[in-house]
C-alpha cells in the first residue's frame, strides 16, 4: 500500500529517517506516531505550500491496526515511526506539471 506523509521535513526524513512526534493534532488526547494517508492531501497538512509530499510503500496488513477517523475523504494512519522506517527509506513525490 503507498502512503503520503507531507512535511517540511523531507531531507532531514530521508536522511535519519521519520522521527515519533507526540501532540494533541486535533483530537482530544496526545498521541504519538507519524501521520500518513492514503492519498495526497493539501500541504497544508504538513507545514504549508513549501511541504513536500512523501511517499512509502508498507504492507496494507501492517497499516490497518493504525487506521484512525471516520467520515473523511481519506484514510488516515498514525503509525509508530520505527515500524515506517523498517520499510523506508521514503521518496519525494514530484509535483504535477
Amino acid at each position: 500500500m503507498r502512503l503520503y506523509h507531507p512535511t517540511r521535513h523531507a531531507a532531514e526524513i530521508l536522511r535519519d529517517g521519520f522521527g515519533e512526534n507526540s501532540g494533541a493534532y486535533l483530537t482530544e488526547t496526545d498521541r504519538s506516531g507519524v501521520w500518513l494517508f492514503d492519498r495526497p492531501v493539501d500541504k497544508q497538512m504538513g507545514g504549508g505550500d513549501d511541504a513536500d509530499m512523501l511517499t512509502i510503500e508498507i504492507p496494507e496488513t501492517l497499516a490497518l491496526p493504525y487506521e484512525t477517523g471516520e467520515n473523511l475523504p481519506y484514510r488516515q494512519f498514525l503509525m509508530p515511526a520505527e515500524l515506517l522506517n523498517l520499510y523506508g527509506p521514503p521518496q519525494v513525490m514530484e509535483e504535477a506539471r
